[in-house]
């Protein structure tokens, strides 16, 4: 007997609490040990060239910074894993409870230095006008060269952040003004966690968070310019579509579906923003004989590739790329 899969409504859904606070808490404790083998490679790698005698300065400077810069740049992964975490918050898919949903979005998305209710309604306004030029709230930080937006467009972004907490604290609305003050307390913790409680511990702001905060607006960027960089400008008319492509597939592998929960499959996200992210890989498999996706095999490919296109792409762009329907709109 065939039994007929059903996409489940936000009501119907399963919001798996405990996996939730798990993964939150596993990815906590390796960020932790990444900046404690950080540390202690340095320490490791000082006291041996310490030792001999005739040890070349350049070759200590080059195994001390590529130990240091390489376990940056997994940190940063691992910061953009309970960022999206926050993300997911951001669309009630971590915890049932709002107050306890907002609280832990709001600490986990501060490890990128954003605020949660700014983000919140950036992103939602996102969802709602994606890719559309004049009108997706992405489009400043985006709309650039990708080479200018994976560098310069995390500054534009967190700009754009911080400006909206500041009207929220200047609101004449009591629940906004609340919120603003909610998102100085996010980002106060979160700079206290960085530049306090890590020190406390004996671990050098130099070897550890420094190197963190350089990566990782960087990361950030590959992950946002392999979303929708080069699809065509969407319309209104066509924004409630099913049959709309405006989001890449990225074909990843299981660590990283696992670290950036399922983000990759950012068309599927767009078309079901309330499923929690443990769906998004089955709703693929459902739907990719019936409804339109361009997907694209790794993050890198994708990057690669956004490079050598303009953020509004044109129909020519995504010429070549897997489709599994043939009934695209954009």
């Amino acid at each position: 007997m065939t039994t007929t899969y059903t996409i489940p409504k936000y009501t119907e859904q399963v919001i798996p609490k405990k996996m939730n606070l798990f993964k939150s808490l596993t990815l906590f404790a390796l960020i932790l040990g990444g900046f404690w083998l950080s540390q202690w490679g340095v320490n490791f790698i000082d006291s041996r060239f310490s030792s001999l005698p005739n040890s070349s300065d350049e070759l200590h400077l080059f195994l001390k910074w590529t130990w240091i810069l390489g376990l940056a740049i997994i940190n940063a992964v691992l910061a953009m894993g309970l960022g999206i975490l926050g993300h997911e918050a951001a669309h009630k898919g971590l915890f049932k409870n709002p107050l306890w949903n907002d609280f832990c979005g709001g600490i986990f998305i501060s490890f990128l230095l954003i605020p949660f209710y700014s983000f919140k309604e950036f992103h939602l306004t996102h969802h709602s006008y994606t890719h559309i030029p004049g009108k997706d709230p992405e489009e400043p930080v985006n709309n650039h060269s990708a080479f200018f937006a994976l560098t310069i467009g995390p500054l534009i972004g967190l700009g754009i952040h911080y400006k909206t907490v500041g009207e929220y604290l200047l609101s004449n609305n009591q629940k906004i003004r609340g919120q603003g003050l909610k998102d100085v307390g996010f980002i106060s913790w979160i700079f206290i966690f960085y530049f306090y409680l890590v020190p406390l511990t004996h671990l050098s702001l130099t070897y550890t968070v420094f190197p963190l905060l350089v990566f990782l607006p960087f990361v950030f960027m590959v992950r946002n310019v392999c979303e929708h960089h080069g699809i065509p400008a969407q319309t209104v008319n066509n924004s409630k579509s099913e049959l709309k492509v405006d989001s890449w597939m990225i074909l990843g592998n299981p660590v990283m579906d696992w670290l950036w929960s399922n983000s990759n499959y950012h068309q599927v996200h767009h078309r079901y923003p309330y499923l929690h992210y443990r769906y998004l890989p089955e709703v693929f498999t459902v739907t990719k004989n019936e409804q339109p996706y361009i997907v694209i095999n790794g993050y890198l490919v994708a990057v690669f590739r956004a490079l050598s296109q303009k953020y509004y792409g044109r129909d020519t762009d995504i010429q070549g790329v897997s489709l599994s329907n043939s009934k695209v709109q954009s």
